[in-house]
């Protein structure tokens, strides 16, 4: 990556599909609007991640706790069940 070269300006699209771990997607997105070879997009992508791995790993846990969530309800929900129709 050029030193010039900066991850904090990348677009907003590029941003959200990293954001969203779609990192090809993103590398696509950016060769396409800057014309660079897949090399260097991939370097400037890996870097955006590296520089903000905190931010999007806190991201990934809240949708991953969410799902961790409803799995829980469904479980739970299921237990209740089972209890009350064994005791009916």
């Amino acid at each position: 990556m050029k030193s010039g070269e900066t991850t904090r300006e990348l677009p907003a699209d590029v941003r959200d599909a990293v954001d969203a771990n779609r990192k090809i997607e993103a590398i696509k997105l950016l060769r396409e609007q800057r014309s660079l070879g897949l090399k260097e997009a991939k370097e400037i992508v890996d870097a955006y991640i590296d520089e903000n791995r905190h931010v999007i790993g806190d991201q990934r846990s809240g949708q991953e706790s969410g799902i961790g969530r409803i799995l829980v309800i469904v479980i739970a929900g299921g237990i209740i069940y089972a209890a009350y129709r064994a005791l009916s």
